[in-house]
């Protein structure tokens, strides 16, 4: 980073703290009872009856898949007469697949949704049912009902709240003298260090298209809404652009870290599962990702000694903020032809053990606020960095057609060949280009 930025105030953090009191103090498990929440759908399922098949489609298998059959399976035991047939899509197909599906009349009964503007487009084409009559609508932590609202209704049930950050091995840091990087310069040290070592300081899957973003989401908190809180709002208003941003230095120095030779050999022809094997055989010593990678790493090596702190993109002495957010949520067909039944499938999943049983599994946050979790540790490591400040997963508060641009263009930009700063420039036109003809279609 070339630019020194002034510290300003954090914005009020309290759905955050609220969250993170919940979901990570501790190992208290208690769930308050007397907030359950009771099927608001008819129950006559139970008992028997005509033979359903709810058709569920979504993203999250690929992190999660044992879990959510292990979730089916309880739900199918409770009600026999109701079978859940669950699909999954990699991450960076989703989106298309489900836009083709809902456009032909191929709607599943039930389908994964992202939480903010994305999930808008959806709601104004009709495709998703009203889910604001629902019990478990009045157990959200308010941060997750906003993003899973349009126009003050509810139209999805956010699953889970997830930060991004560096994982790192514990015991590789030991191993050769590091500590934790409190600012940009410290990590650049310690990732040469590594290097130095013949270790790969950090491992990037960017053949999967949606590990592109990973990097930029994890500077944007602290180089950008640190100080300008109101950049997205700016956006929309037409008085800020992507490249008169800090987003060029945020590029500059993802190339930077490349052109180091930080990342492993050939990240854009290495997948999301290869970046995870890599730390699973502790062949690097950081990755840049989600809390919800915690889980395949853990499966592949149960006795590795993991921790997690946020991205350090600040100068000496300043804090760095976290990027935060409700990461998946799954959202009612408006044309199913069994409401009823998909209803009682999402009470099912709100239900407190239920929710409890996911969000351990996969190492993530409470979006309820009466759902606390017995925290991964290594997730757990990050409540004392999110208190400082954190801004959501940037797409959420981008119109639909501006990350894909992005992920593409990221991509290019990591070619080697070409002028990496014109490459820049045109990334971030590119970005400005589309999020303008969103704004005004």
């Amino acid at each position: 980073m070339k630019s020194i930025r002034k510290k300003a105030a954090a914005p009020t953090m309290a759905a955050l703290a609220a969250m993170l009191a919940l979901t990570a103090c501790g190992n208290n498990s208690t769930l308050n009872a007397t907030h359950s929440a009771q099927p608001s759908a008819s129950s006559t399922s139970q008992s028997g009856g005509e033979q359903v098949k709810l058709r569920f489609y979504s993203w999250i298998g690929g992190d999660v898949g044992p879990t959510i059959k292990e979730i089916n399976d309880r739900f199918h035991d409770k009600y026999p007469n109701i079978t859940v047939e669950f699909e999954t899509a990699p991450t960076d197909q989703y989106e298309t697949v489900i836009k083709t599906r809902l456009a032909s009349g191929d709607a599943p009964d039930l389908l994964g949704v992202y939480p903010g503007m994305k999930k808008d487009a959806f709601v104004e084409a009709g495709y998703l049912m009203d889910l604001s009559d629902q019990a478990w609508v009045s157990r959200l932590i308010e941060s997750a009902k906003d993003v899973a609202s349009t126009d003050n209704k509810v139209y999805a049930l956010p699953l889970d709240s997830n930060v991004i950050g560096v994982i790192y091995n514990k015991k590789i840091f030991a191993d050769h003298g590091l500590s934790i990087p409190t600012d940009w310069q410290e990590f650049l040290d310690v990732s040469e260090k590594l290097k130095a070592a013949n270790v790969t300081p950090i491992a990037l899957g960017n053949k999967d298209l949606w590990i592109t973003q990973l990097v930029p989401y994890a500077m944007a908190p602290t180089a950008i809404y640190q100080n300008t809180p109101d950049f997205d709002a700016q956006m929309s208003e037409g008085k800020a652009t992507f490249v008169g941003s800090a987003w060029n230095q945020m590029m500059s120095d993802y190339v930077l870290l490349n052109e180091k030779g930080y990342f492993n050999k050939g990240i854009l022809g290495t997948t999301y599962d290869q970046s995870t094997q890599l730390m699973a055989t502790e062949k690097a010593a950081m990755t840049i990702n989600g809390n919800w990678m915690l889980a395949p790493i853990k499966q592949a090596n149960p006795d590795l000694d993991l921790g997690m702190f946020p991205l350090p993109y600040n100068e000496a002495g300043e804090d760095a903020w976290v990027s935060a957010s409700v990461g998946s949520m799954t959202a009612i067909s408006a044309t199913t032809a069994h409401p009823e039944e998909a209803k009682l499938y999402l009470d099912f999943w709100a239900s407190p053990e239920i929710a409890q049983f996911y969000l351990k599994e996969k190492r993530a946050f409470s979006t309820f606020s009466d759902v606390s979790v017995d925290m991964d540790t290594t997730a757990k490591e990050m409540e004392s960095y999110l208190v400082k400040g954190s801004y959501n997963f940037l797409d959420q508060k981008w119109p639909a057609g501006v990350q894909d641009v992005m992920m593409n263009q990221i991509q290019n930009v990591l070619v080697s060949g070409g002028n990496t700063s014109n490459k820049i420039d045109e990334m971030l036109k590119k970005m400005d280009e589309a999020y303008k003809s969103a704004v005004n279609n």
